[in-house]
Order: structure tokens, then C-alpha cells, then sequence
């Protein structure tokens, strides 16, 4: 992927081309002077003077923040020295070794036995290098380490890190060994002082992506075609002779590091080969630990926390919180040259791609030799202004973007800010978005109790502010959508900045009253999410941060609690496991409606939760959201009463599946076995602000419940597990009932109003609601929601009147004072993204606007420029079928009749809904129509290139809709020839719209197919994962499921793959029975089941979308 990066890469001129490549000139010159200086990361440290500039009159050094890098040390590899000499002997005994060839092996037996039981432990070198550094240190600030000054010493576990801190802490105590020295070698310390990450741990791999590309050209670099024929007779000869270089050069750059044996073979190599072979490695290092667009940046993002901890001890240094002189810490080269390419060191931050560049601007040799230290050095003035030295390796560092005070010396506020923002997860959100931008922004984020975001400019560089991250991630969406024309959406997660980014001509902040602002629905993680892996899961935790999330419901791993729960009340593991559902219906297992179905699950499965939510949570904590976890409300499994002896109700049958029970909060094994679950979630998910808990869902018997009692016993559980959670419950139909939450105080209790846009029950005097509220929720905290989707049905939907005026109304209204946020519910996601915008940008603006001049800017944001036909199109969608009209209680999408199980009058795809259409077919196509033609102005704009497959999908559908009509027309008068000329023309519209949707993966039921296998943990799990996966989006469950209990086709999807194959199949096989005048009843359950239990593939067009879609437009 081709990024647009920041400083270097992207401002790079013919002069300083010449500049670079003069630089690279220069290290082979310095290659030849000092053979060492090639060996990198394995350089021996090159003391040859403490350089400083004289302290500004009037300052005096007070603290010390130090990180450095253990001292010389053994090779680690093990094995590097017998390879070496088994494949030299190997060409030795073949007569294809040179006399140098059989001096080299002799050299590299000698140093393997010198090394034999040291690999990777320090050297005494190593500890002479810390000695040294150390006694430089006291001697440079005698006033910081006199009498009995605390020096406080963390390093990572590893040995050769420990004894580094003893070498260097002996050191300073030669100075004065009155000093009072703590040492610390913690695990718990790893977190800052060598932390890896996913991100990181995927660069290093052999398979990363941008290993496969730099092969070949590493293969050729490391050849060392010179050098080789001075070994070998032959080089030709020699079985994978790159690699056998790379090892010769690897045992020759470590020789420098060791004591007590002298055994050049540097000096074998041609001085373009060494060079070469330092080309390669030091590239290896850049894209992993530096801000290489190539390694996406992630090496740098992983030291955000050793730089808060250096900040965060400083900030305690200078309040005099700790008196500490200083705080010393030991670790690794990667963490260093991370930390530094973090911090904008010079020499350490460039941002370019390819190793040719990377060579000229990023040499690891200069940066973190054995020994490489990092000191940051504070001093103030009898005024209290504090100014910062930063050192590297004992010399003075310039940080790029920060303005030096005097010549060395920072203003430390200046630093920190721009740290501070360089560590706002919000900056490693950016780079995930567009590697290399963050440092053209400065985040900030306050302590101020409002919540707002800020765009302003200072420097040169747009300034967000916020008082959470989630806020400054809001305000960093806002200035792409309005100030770049870059539209973030589930479509489109990655960004290409532009080159001068715009500024704003004046501040430009938004604040909201809206604190809590929820995202998901349980039956979200099953109909979109049940088979997301990390990567999916990082970007859409981007995409709640980006959108003002901060109350995202997280489920996953819970079914690790419930099993481990019903070990701990005497299930067995086989009886646990025939309890928890299979990886697509866990929503439903979860709200009480359904046990095992689509299970058993392996072992390896709940370990692979427990991790995947780790990784999820530890995010979302990192942005400052609060997760909602699923609390306990009294679910047992259907058999609690027989099996343990419970008090239970709600037994029975949830569309033809057996329901757990609900175990009565009376029982007086209630409070038990509510602990023992929250201390299993507790284990996998820590502990929770939020807690969801939705008895009696959907169902639920209440019979012989005293519903107050009950609120207040799963209350009391809850505030068990945390004194301060908050209960978290769905407003949908009667529940939650006003007894149940009677008992339980203001602020301790928040409901979801989970369909404000549908059927609002918050009160509206004016709901369409069956089960309308008058007092709405007793004074209790509310959230206006927007479900919009249901069972992840694809199809252009939304209710933008009802959207925008409704939540005025709602937060004007008397029952406004108790709405305290926003809720993001639907049951699908990766859909209709204009209507989520909307809802995340309303309590942004505090006054109700037009939806028409909302669309506007919408079009422009999302497509980067102002384009009058997309335009137009949009403002029809936004009168048609984006306005469902106030009262229409349909759920979700107009039902496509592609979709349906035909009959001569289809009126709806599944159980609950319709396909009775609320606006003009015929209009939907006109839109689709004038929105294709933008196409020649925004065909390269990936939004537009999704949203044009979209609208024609939909326009498509419309087609099939009013051919449909036609076909029952003929059917009535019986004029079968026109019944077969329309069938024909309504099949081929079903292939055509199978044609289009197979250009685009979002689109294609294999990425959900292929997505559900590839998140198997194991060989048997991948055809029950995709029999999860075919199973949700058709017959749901076995017949009496999908037939008696009217699930089928809930989930359907308007996908290629099923499109051509099962919904095609369904209709020809009706229309042939009709034109023959067969009226046996079709068994349209064997079909799906026959769909289902297929293992067909569903490949991709690989044509282009909007030659696709246009085409497709033209036969309408």
C-alpha cells in the first residue's frame, strides 16, 4: 500500500537527494576507516568524549531520566557458529575453499568455543562500558549525586540488562558510596522499559509483508559476491550462499564485543560487500523499530509508554513528589531506538520508504551501539522555569520540531507537550490510519470537566484538543471530514493526508452535555462480528474512538466466564461446553434465549477469547472508554432446578430452542453464584464501570418474580464486583418494567432506549409505540438510541427526519434532563455509514439543522470535493429511502425481493419485517442514476467507488421489486408468456446484481464465509465455523427454528455468492413450477439446508466496481 508520509519522504528535493546520497558516501568511507562501525547494533560502544553545553547563567541540573541500552554482550544465537563452521567444512571436505576460506573456519571454531555457555550474556566490556558511563555521570553532576542522593535503578528481567544496572550503579557508587540506590528487575516494570505489542511481534515476522518484498533484493545485497570469492573456489557452488554470508557477517561484527580472544574477520570482507550486508540489516531494524512507512510505524508506537514514564517521572521530579536525583533504567536497542524515533531525535524520526532511502537517513551504528544511553538532564532557576538537556550516548540531542531555548537546551514544557501529544493514543490511532502523520498534529488533552473538542493551529500544524481521547479523536474527525475531505468508514480506514495540511482561520470547538455515548447490541457481535480476528476488531475500536464512542458494549470471552463458572458449580467440561453456543449465536445464548446451538466449542477457542478480549479491552482503556461487560442477571442453564436444586422461572421455548432459566433472586444461591461469575469476568476482563443485564428479554416469564427484589439483588451483585458500576439495560417493548429498577438509586442505573428513531419509549407523547412510556423511565438516566438495522440485512435504510428532529425533541423535552448521552444499537453494522455519521455528529451541534444542508456537507467530506451530481443524489436518497416516514414501525431495510421465498405474493423476507417500500422505486433508480454520473469526476475515491456498488445494488433491487409486480400481474390474468418473459428478466437481474456485489469484498458472502475459517482455531472447527456462518444469514436453526419459530432469513444478506446461488436457486426452481403447472409445495428448508451443508466457493470478479455498476445502471 502506498503511503503518503511526513518530513523526508514527503518534501524530499533534488538538493537534498544529492545531500543523502553524499551521506551514503560517507558511511562507506567510514566503513573503511572503522570496519566495527558495520556491525551495527553490535558496534562497541565509541566513548571518546562527554560533550555538553555550558547550562544557561542561573541553572542547575536537579534530576536525571536515564534509559540505556545492556553493554557488549555474546552473540545470542546458539547455533550461529556451529552453522557457520558446518557449512564451511561442508565446502572444505567439496575441495571449494580457499586458503582465506580455511582461515576464516578456523577463526569462527576458535571464537565458537570461546563463546561456548555465554551466549547473550554481558561481557566484561559490557560492564566496563556501564561502569564508565556511570562514573562520567556523577563526575559531569557532582551536585546531583552527593551525600545520601536516591537513585532509583529499574531493569528489564533479562541477566545482561541486570548486571548492566549493577556495573552502572557500582560506578556512580565510586563516586559516593553514600548514595541511596534502589534496583529493581520487575515484570512488571517490561510494560514500559521493553514492551512489545501485536504490531510489532507481526513486523518481525518471517512472513510480514514487507519482508516477502525486500527478499529478492536482500537476497542480492547479501550475496558479497567479492568477499565469497575470496573464500570460496567457487561461489556458484555454494547452497543458499546469501544466507551463509549473512552468518559469516554476523559472527564477524560481534567479535568486538568479546574479551580475551582477537579474531578479525571483518577485515575478509570487500568494503562494498560489508557495506551491503550493514544495508540490509540496518533496513531489517528501521522498518521494525522506526518510523518506517514501510513497518507502518508500529516499532515506535509500542514506547508510548516508556515515554509517559519518563514524563510522568519527571512531571513528580519537578512537583517534588519523589526525591529522586535519579531514575535509571536498563533495557534493549529495539527499546531505544523506538523510545527515540518516538521522541523526533534527530537522526532517529525520518519517515521514508525503501532501504536505499532508509541507508541515507537512519543508521542504527550511530543511534544504539552496546552501551547506547539515553539522559535526560532537567535544571532550573531560582524562578521555577525548568529547561531540559536530552543526550544521546553523552552528546548532545536535537529533538526535530522543538525549538531549542539556548544551544542544548529545551524549554521542558515545550518537550512535553509535544511528547505528550507524540504519546495521546490518539497520535497511534493516526499512524494506524496514515503511518507518518502524526507528528503534523499536535494532540492535547485537558483536565477540564467539559467535554469538547478543539481545532486551532500553532506552528504551522493543526492543534486538537480535547479533555478525553475519545473527544480529541472526535475533534480529529471532524478536521479530516471538514477541513481534508477524508471520510474514515468501515469501507475505508486508511487515509492519504495532504501535502499542506489546512488550517483553521480560528479556533473551532464543540461541546456537548452527552457524556455517555454507547455503541453495539449483543446481537451485533453475532451478525457482524462473530468471526472478527485482532486486526478487525483494532479498526473498529478506531472507528468508535473517531465517532466520540466511549461505552461500547464487549462481549468477547464471556462464553470463557460461563464455562469456567459451571465448572465452579460442578458441571463437567462436556456439559459446560453443550451449554455455551457456537461462535455465531453466542447473542442469543447471552440474552437467555437459546443454549449450545452451533456449538461445541475447542479448548483452543477459549483461549484464543480470553486473549482476544485482553487485546480488545486494553485498547478501548487506552482511549479512554469505558467497556460495558456483560453482567449477571440470573441466568442458569435450563436444568439448574433438577441439577443444583434452584428456585428457577422462565422455563420454556425461544423460537423452537429450550431457553436457560432464570434463577430467582429469592433463591439463596443467588448472591453465590452472582460472585463466582463476577469473579471469573473479573479474570478475563478486569473490572467494569458498565455492566449490561437484560432479564426477562424477549420473553422472559416474570411469573411468581418480584421484580423489585430482583432489580435490587442484581444491583447489589453488581456493586459487589464494583462499588461504583452503573447498571446498563435495554429499553425495548415493556422492559425494562418501571418495578424492576424501582429500587435502585439515580445514577446507579442507565437505559438504552434502544429504537428512539422507531418507536421511542422515553416518554414522546407522540410514539408510534405499542407499548408507549408516559413517565418514560421514572427520572432514571436514558440514552437516545438508533437501532436502524436488524439481523445485518443489507439495504439503503434510515430515518433521517425522524433522526435528527427526534433527538432534538427528545433533549429538549422535560424528560431531556435525565438523557445523558447517545446510543449507536443496531443489530448489523458495516452498513448505511451516512446515518451513523449523523448520529455521532448530533451532539456536536447544538442546534437542529436541515437534513438537506447536513447532506451537503456529508457528500463533500466523503468524497473530498464538492460534486453537484453527488449531491443531487444524495438529497433524492435523503427524500425517499433514507426518510422512512414517523409511524412506519417496519424493522430496518426495505426487504429486497431478491431475497424472499417466492410465492405469488411475497410481501416479506423474514418473519418480522416487510417489503412494502415507503417511497417510489423508480425514484431510488433516478438517484442511482445521477449519482453514477460523478463517476468520471470520483471513480478514484474509494468511498464513492463503494457507495456507487451500493446504490446500484439497491437501484437493482428496485428493478426486481417492480419487475416482481409485473410477474404477479401476469400470474393473476394468467398470461403465462408474459410471466416467462418477465421470470427471465427478474433472473437476470438477480445474476446481474450477484455480477456487481462480486467486485467488492464488502459485498461477497466469501469474506464472511472465509473470515469464519480462518478464525477456526482448529482443523475441525473450520467446517462447523462456516456451517455457523451459512446457518445465521438463512435458516438461522434446524427446521423447527427456522420454520415453526420463523427464523429463517432473519440474517439474509444481499450478497454475491448467496445472491447466484441459493436465492437464485429458490426462484427458478418457483418459476419453473409454475410455467409447468406443478403445484406440489416446494421444500424450500431442503434448500437452504442444501446451501448450508455446502462447502462451495464464492470467488471474487476481480472486475473493476464502477465500469461494473455503470453497466449494470444501463440495463435498467
Amino acid at each position: 500500500m502506498a503511503i503518503t508520509a511526513t518530513g523526508f519522504a514527503k518534501t524530499l528535493k533534488s538538493d537534498q537527494i544529492s545531500q543523502k546520497m553524499l551521506k551514503c558516501q560517507q558511511i562507506r568511507t567510514e566503513f573503511k576507516a572503522t570496519p566495527e562501525k558495520a556491525g551495527g547494533i553490535y558496534y562497541a560502544y565509541p566513548y571518546s568524549t562527554d560533550s555538553m553545553a555550558p547550562a544557561p547563567s542561573g541553572y542547575e541540573p536537579f534530576y536525571i531520566s536515564h534509559y540505556g541500552r545492556h553493554g557488549s554482550r555474546w552473540v545470542i544465537n546458539k547455533k550461529l557458529h556451529r552453522l557457520v563452521a558446518d557449512a564451511l567444512r561442508a565446502e572444505q571436505s567439496q575441495g571449494n575453499l580457499t586458503d582465506t576460506g580455511r582461515e576464516v573456519l578456523d577463526k569462527v571454531e576458535k571464537l565458537g568455543k570461546h563463546t561456548e555457555g555465554h551466549w547473550g550474556e554481558l561481557t566484561p566490556l559490557g560492564e566496563r562500558q556501564h561502569s564508565g558511563i556511570a562514573d562520567r555521570m556523577a563526575k559531569r553532576f557532582p551536585g546531583l549525586f552527593k551525600g545520601n542522593a536516591k537513585i532509583i535503578a529499574r531493569s528489564s528481567t533479562e541477566p545482561r540488562c541486570i548486571i548492566s544496572m549493577a556495573a552502572f550503579t557500582e560506578g556512580l557508587q565510586k563516586n559516593n558510596p553514600n548514595l541511596t540506590i534502589e534496583r529493581h528487575a520487575s515484570p512488571g516494570d517490561m510494560k514500559f522499559i521493553m514492551r512489545h505489542n501485536d504490531e510489532t511481534r507481526m513486523l518481525e515476522k518471517k512472513d510480514a509483508d514487507w519482508r516477502k518484498r525486500f527478499a529478492s533484493a536482500k537476497d542480492s545485497l547479501s550475496r558479497s559476491v567479492t568477499t565469497a570469492s575470496r573464500l570460496f573456489t567457487d561461489p556458484g557452488k555454494v547452497k543458499d550462499l546469501p544466507g551463509l554470508m549473512r552468518y559469516i557477517y554476523d559472527v564477524a561484527i560481534d567479535v568486538q564485543d568479546v574479551d580475551g580472544i582477537d579474531e578479525d574477520i571483518l577485515g575478509v570482507f570487500d568494503p562494498e560487500d560489508l557495506y551491503n550486508q550493514w544495508k540490509c540489516s540496518n533496513y531489517q531494524m528501521y522498518v521494525c523499530h522506526a518510523n518506517s512507512p514501510d513497518g507502518t510505524g508500529a516499532g515506535p508506537r509500542s514506547a508510548t509508554n516508556l515515554l509517559n514514564d519518563i514524563i510522568d517521572r519527571a512531571d513528580e521530579a519537578i512537583a517534588g513528589k519523589r526525591p529522586t536525583a535519579a531514575d535509571l533504567r536498563f533495557g534493549h536497542d529495539t527499546a531505544l531506538l523506538r523510545l527515540l524515533a518516538l521522541m523526533g531525535a534527530e537522526g532517529a524520526d525520518a519517515s521514508v520508504s525503501g532501504f536505499e532511502k532508509a541507508t541515507c537517513v537512519w543508521q542504527k551504528q550511530n543511534l544504539t551501539p552496546m552501551g547506547a544511553n539515553l539522559q535526560l538532564i532537567l535544571l532550573r532557576n531560582s524562578a521555577g522555569d525548568i529547561l531540559a538537556a536530552p543526550r544521546l550516548n553523552e552528546r548532545p540531542l536535537r529533538i526535530n520540531g522543538v525549538a531549542e531555548a539556548t544551544p542544548g537546551y529545551y524549554r521542558w514544557n515545550d518537550l512535553r507537550r509535544i511528547w505528550k501529544s507524540t504519546c495521546n493514543p490518539v497520535a497511534s490511532l493516526l499512524e494506524r490510519v496514515c503511518p507518518g502523520s502524526s507528528r503534523r498534529f499536535i494532540f492535547e488533552q485537558t483536565d477540564t470537566p467539559d467535554e469538547f473538542f478543539e481545532i486551532s493551529a500553532e506552528n504551522g500544524k493543526p492543534v486538537i484538543k480535547g479533555n478525553s481521547a475519545v473527544n480529541i479523536a472526535s475533534g480529529l474527525n471532524w478536521y479530516l471530514k471538514y477541513y481534508t475531505g477524508i471520510h474514515l468508514s468501515w469501507n475505508m480506514m486508511t487515509a492519504d493526508l495532504p501535502d499542506v495540511l489546512p488550517l483553521p482561520s480560528r479556533p473551532e470547538r464543540h461541546v456537548t452535555d452527552a457524556a455517555q455515548r454507547y455503541y453495539l447490541n449483543y446481537c451485533t457481535h453475532s451478525y457482524s462480528m462473530a468471526f472478527w480476528d485482532w486486526e478487525r476488531w483494532q479498526k473498529e475500536i478506531d472507528w468508535m474512538a473517531l465517532h466520540g464512542i466511549n461505552m461500547p458494549l464487549a462481549i468477547t470471552g464471556t462464553d470463557v466466564v460461563w464455562r469456567n463458572t459451571l465448572l465452579r458449580l460442578g458441571y463437567s467440561k462436556k456439559e459446560a461446553d453443550e451449554f455455551v453456543a457456537g461462535p455465531a449465536f453466542q447473542a442469543w445464548w447471552l440474552m437467555n434465549n437459546l443454549e449450545g446451538w452451533g456449538g461445541p466449542n475447542s479448548e483452543k477457542w477459549y483461549e484464543d477469547r480470553a486473549e482476544l478480549q485482553d487485546k480488545i479491552l486494553t485498547r478501548m482503556r487506552e482511549l479512554g472508554m469505558e467497556p460495558v461487560l456483560p453482567g449477571y442477571s440470573g441466568m442458569v442453564p435450563h436444568d439448574a432446578e433438577e441439577r443444583l436444586g434452584m428456585d428457577v422461572s422462565g422455563k420454556g421455548i425461544w423460537n423452537g430452542f429450550v431457553r436457560p432459566t432464570f434463577l430467582k433472586s429469592t433463591d439463596p444461591q443467588f448472591n453465590k453464584i452472582a460472585d463466582i461469575y463476577y469473579d471469573e469476568l473479573r479474570k478475563v476482563s478486569g473490572v467494569a464501570k458498565y455492566y449490561s443485564m437484560d432479564p426477562f428479554h424477549e420473553g422472559g416469564s416474570i411469573e411468581g418474580v418480584d421484580l423489585t427484589e430482583a432489580g435490587k439483588k442484581i444491583a447489589g451483585a453488581m456493586k459487589r464486583a464494583n462499588p461504583e458500576a452503573v447498571w446498563v439495560i435495554q429499553g425495548w417493548n415493556e422492559n425494562p418494567r418501571a418495578k424492576l429498577y424501582a429500587g435502585i438509586p439515580k445514577g446507579d442505573i442507565v437505559v438504552l432506549d434502544l429504537a428512539s428513531e422507531i418507536k421511542p419509549q422515553w416518554g414522546d407523547p407522540d410514539t408510534p409505540s405499542k407499548t408507549p412510556r408516559p413517565t418514560g423511565y421514572d427520572g432514571q438516566d436514558w440514552l437516545w438510541c438508533m437501532l436502524l438495522n436488524f439481523g445485518g440485512n443489507v439495504g439503503l435504510h434510515g430515518r433521517l427526519d425522524n433522526v435528527i428532529g427526534g433527538y432534538y425533541k427528545a433533549r429538549d423535552s422535560r424528560f431531556g434532563k435525565d438523557m445523558t448521552g447517545i446510543g449507536l444499537t443496531p443489530e448489523g453494522i458495516e452498513n448505511n455509514p451516512v446515518m451513523y455519521e449523523l448520529v455521532s455528529e448530533l451532539i456536536w451541534r447544538p442546534e437542529q439543522f436541515t437534513k438537506e444542508n447536513w447532506l451537503e456537507g456529508y457528500s463533500h467530506a466523503r468524497y473530498g470535493s464538492k460534486n453537484a451530481n453527488a449531491e443531487k443524489a444524495w438529497k433524492m436518497l435523503g427524500a425517499t429511502i433514507y426518510n422512512c416516514p414517523w409511524g412506519i414501525l417496519q424493522q430496518g431495510t426495505t426487504e429486497s425481493i431478491f431475497c424472499a421465498r417466492p410465492s405469488e405474493k411475497a410481501w416479506k423476507v423474514s418473519s418480522w419485517s416487510r417489503m412494502k417500500p415507503y417511497y417510489k422505486p423508480q425514484d431510488v433508480i433516478a438517484a442511482a442514476k445521477k449519482f453514477a454520473a460523478a463517476a468520471p469526476a470520483l471513480k478514484g475515491n474509494e468511498n464513492y467507488r463503494y457507495d456507487l456498488v451500493d446504490i446500484t445494488r439497491q437501484a437493482i433491487a428496485e428493478k426486481g421489486r417492480i419487475v416482481y409486480t409485473e410477474m404477479q400481474k401476469a400470474l393473476k390474468s394468467k398470461d403465462m408468456e408474459t410471466f416467462r418473459r418477465k421470470s427471465d428478466s427478474f433472473l437476470s437481474l438477480i445474476k446481474l446484481q450477484d455480477e456487481l456485489l462480486s467486485t467488492r469484498p464488502e459485498f461477497s458472502v466469501s469474506t464472511w464465509i472465509d473470515d469464519a475459517r480462518r478464525l477456526a482455531p482448529t482443523k475441525h472447527e473450520r467446517d462447523n465455523f462456516e456451517n455457523n456462518a451459512r446457518l445465521l444469514i438463512t435458516t438461522w436453526g434446524p427446521r423447527v427454528a427456522s420454520e415453526d419459530g420463523g427464523l429463517r432469513d432473519y440474517g439474509h444478506r444481499e450478497w454475491s455468492g448467496v445472491l447466484g446461488t441459493l436465492y437464485y436457486e429458490r426462484w427458478k426452481t418457483w418459476i419453473e413450477r409454475k410455467l409447468s403447472g406443478d403445484k406440489t409445495p416446494i421444500d424450500f428448508y431442503s434448500i437452504d439446508e442444501k446451501w448450508v451443508n455446502s462447502r462451495e466457493k464464492y470467488p471474487l470478479s476481480g472486475a473493476d466496481c464502477v465500469e461494473t455498476a455503470l453497466k449494470a445502471l444501463k440495463a435498467l
